[in-house]
C-alpha cells in the first residue's frame, strides 16, 4: 500500500510517501511561501523523485491538529479534494499523537526508553498544545492520560506536576527549544528533551498502517480538525454578541 502524507500544521510542514509501512521519504516545506501556493508542486516533485503519480497513491493522511487554523483546512481541503478525486479513503492523526510515535523510537542520546511522554507542541500565542501519555505495560501500550490542552507554559507545568513527576519522562515537540530553560527548571534532572524533529509527516505515513489508525479510513467528507482551542472567528464573534 502506497500512502501519501501530509503535515500542515505548522509554518513549514511537511510531506512523506511510504509503502505497506515502510518510510520512503519526508522532507519539509518551504516556510517562505504559504502551504495553498506551495503544496500542488511539492507534491508532484516528491512523487516524481520516486516514480510515482497521484493514481498511485492507495490512502491518503493528513495532520488533523491541533495547528495553524488556516494550515489545517489547506492541508484537509488538499486531502479531501485529491481522496474524492480518485476514490481513495482517507486517514486523519492528531500531530501530537504523531509527537507520541517520535518520541518512543530508539534514541542513543536516552539510556533508557521512556515511560512518559510529554508532546509539547507550540500553540502560538504564547501558548504551548500538550499531551501526556504513559506507557501501559498490561497490554504494552500507551495511552493518553492527560489532555490535549492550549495552556501557557508555566502554568500547566505547574498544574500537572505531580503526573509529570516520572524518572524517566520524555518532552518531544517544535516548543521544547524555546522552553527549554523552563522545562530544565520544573522537570525531574533525568528529563530527556526531544526539540529536533524529523518532518512529521513521515511520522503519519507509517503510524497510517498500523491500528488504531489503519482502522480508521474513511471517505474523505469525514476527517474533522482537531482544534483543542476555539478558531479566532468563533471567539471575536462571541466578543461582538457581548458588546452588542
Amino acid at each position: 500500500m502506497l500512502i501519501l502524507a501530509l503535515d500542515t500544521t505548522t509554518t513549514e510542514g511537511s510531506l512523506a510517501l511510504a509503502r505497506d509501512g515502510r518510510l520512503i521519504e519526508a522532507r519539509s516545506g518551504l516556510g517562505e511561501r504559504t502551504h495553498g501556493e506551495r503544496l500542488p508542486s511539492e507534491i508532484t516533485t516528491l512523487l516524481g523523485l520516486h516514480d510515482a503519480a497521484l493514481r498511485d497513491i492507495d490512502r491518503f493522511v493528513v495532520a488533523a491538529g491541533p495547528g495553524s487554523f488556516t494550515g489545517l483546512r489547506v492541508g484537509i481541503a488538499t486531502v479531501q479534494g485529491l481522496a474524492l478525486a480518485l476514490g481513495r479513503k482517507a486517514i486523519a492523526i492528531s500531530v501530537l499523537d504523531a509527537l507520541l510515535e517520535i518520541g518512543i523510537a530508539p534514541d542513543s542520546r536516552r539510556p533508557s526508553p521512556p515511560e512518559a511522554i510529554l508532546a509539547w507542541m507550540d500553540g502560538k500565542r504564547g501558548e504551548v498544545f500538550a499531551a501526556l501519555y504513559l506507557n501501559s505495560t498490561e497490554p504494552e501500550a500507551w495511552r493518553l492520560h492527560l489532555g490535549p490542552v492550549a495552556e501557557r507554559p508555566d502554568t500547566l507545568l505547574e498544574r500537572w506536576a505531580g503526573d509529570l513527576n516520572r524518572p524517566r519522562l520524555s518532552v518531544v515537540g517544535d516548543a521544547v527549544t524555546a522552553c527549554r530553560n523552563l522545562l530544565e527548571t520544573r522537570l525531574p534532572s533525568a528529563t530527556h528533551l526531544v526539540g529536533d524533529l524529523p518532518p512529521i509527516a513521515g511520522a503519519l505515513a507509517v503510524m497510517a498502517t498500523r491500528p488504531p489508525w489503519s482502522e480508521n479510513a474513511h471517505a474523505p467528507h469525514a476527517i474533522q480538525p482537531v482544534y483543542v482551542r476555539r478558531p479566532d472567528a468563533e471567539r471575536a464573534r462571541d466578543r461582538r454578541r457581548q458588546i452588542k
